[in-house]
C-alpha cells in the first residue's frame, strides 16, 4: 500500500489545479444521468467550476473526466479501482499516475493517450494488482 501512497508526492494538487494544467485539451465528461459530453476544456475557475463547450460543470460532482492528448507518465503503478458508480471491470487493471488532495489520476487504456481524473468522492477503494 505504501507504493500507492508514494504517488501522492510532496505537494498535493487539487482537482481544480490539475484541470487548470490541462486547459485547452479535449475532454470527455462522464456525469450521472448525462452520458458522455466531449469538448474542449475552455476555462477552469478557482473554485468549483470548469467550462467545456460553453457549459459549466462542477468537477467534484462528475463521475470522471477523461483528458486526451496527454504524454505518457514518468511513473505509474498497476492497480484496481472501485468506483461509486457502475463501471464493470473497466478499472480492475489500470495504471495509477497520481493521487491529489481530492482526486486520483489514471492512465487511460486504448490507442489514444489519455488520463482519467476521478474525484475522490467517486472512489471507494484502490488495490494493488499483480
Amino acid at each position: 500500500m505504501n507504493r500507492i501512497l508514494a504517488l501522492q508526492g510532496k505537494r498535493l494538487l487539487t482537482l481544480q489545479q490539475r484541470l487548470a494544467m490541462l486547459k485547452g485539451h479535449l475532454v470527455e465528461i462522464n456525469a450521472p444521468n448525462t452520458g458522455l459530453e466531449p469538448g474542449r476544456l475552455e476555462a477552469v475557475y478557482k473554485t468549483n467550476f470548469i467550462q467545456v463547450q460553453g457549459e459549466l460543470f462542477v468537477p467534484s460532482s462528475l463521475n470522471s473526466i477523461r483528458v486526451f492528448d496527454t504524454k505518457p507518465p514518468h511513473r505509474s503503478i498497476l492497480v484496481g479501482v472501485r468506483t461509486t458508480f457502475s463501471s464493470g471491470k473497466a478499472f480492475n487493471r489500470i495504471r495509477l499516475v497520481r493521487i491529489g488532495s481530492d482526486f486520483i489520476e489514471l492512465q487511460g487504456k486504448g490507442k489514444t493517450p489519455s488520463r482519467i481524473l476521478f474525484p475522490l468522492n467517486k472512489v471507494e477503494g484502490i488495490y494493488l494488482v499483480q
